[in-house]
């Protein structure tokens, strides 16, 4: 199933499993509140950048999660990792797309 999710100024197809439409866009709300929130703070910094600073924020958030939990049982980061990958990926190429288009305009 594929949907149509906004982050910052741009709108994005994703394709998600049956059922996980709802959480998708959840995740995806959040992820554009944050981009939003950088946009207001680096002036004149493109979009491809700010979702670069934001996953990176992301990742530093859950780095520092797995290692306050040391004393809980391994969570298998793997499954959401390959998650965020493919869906940034997703993203990457149709932002790249994207500024092809801008280009040749």
């Amino acid at each position: 199933m594929n949907i149509e999710i906004p982050i910052g100024k741009s709108r994005y197809k994703i394709n998600c499993e049956e059922g996980q439409k709802e959480k998708l866009l959840r995740l995806a709300e959040r992820l554009n509140k944050r981009v939003n929130s950088l946009s207001l703070e680096m002036k004149n910094v493109d979009e491809k950048t700010l979702l670069a600073i934001s996953a990176l924020m992301i990742e530093e958030e859950l780095e520092n999660k797995k290692g306050a939990r040391e004393d809980e049982p391994e969570i298998n980061d793997e499954d959401i990792y390959d998650a965020v990958s493919d869906n940034m990926e997703n993203v990457a190429e149709y932002i790249e797309k994207l500024t092809k288009k801008i280009e040749n305009f």
